[in-house]
């Protein structure tokens, strides 16, 4: 009996831990059967997005390291400049992928400074 009862804990917490993998899983392949591009481009996004994130931490880190003294003024210079160049191509990259809702963006922003 005691048998029985760790066999059921184990299938149900096997069961729990395997669950999001499938519904992950289930729920790419059912969007991309009738999606098209927009679910690549939200990935795509979303990918560009995190790798923002960690070249402005990493800037963020480098200026951390040059004020504690860990990087020389032309280290810190090469450094901040390489990761600038990269985050100003991601944020282009971005730009580019979010094409339809920036212009429109711009222009009523645009509006908004001509009418004030």
């Amino acid at each position: 009996m005691a048998v029985l009862i760790a066999l059921g804990i184990a299938a149900l917490a096997v069961a729990f831990i395997a669950a999001p993998f499938f519904l992950v899983s289930g729920r790419s392949a059912g969007g991309q059967a009738g999606g098209g591009e927009e679910p690549e481009r939200a990935e795509a996004l979303r990918e560009l997005r995190a790798e923002k994130e960690t070249i402005f931490a990493a800037i963020q880190e480098l200026e951390f390291d040059f004020k504690s003294g860990k990087l020389s003024a032309q280290d810190h210079q090469a450094l901040r400049v390489r990761h600038e160049a990269q985050a100003a191509a991601l944020l282009q990259r971005i730009d580019e992928l979010e094409g339809a809702v920036v212009p429109e963006q711009s222009r009523r922003a645009a509006r908004g400074k001509r009418r004030a």
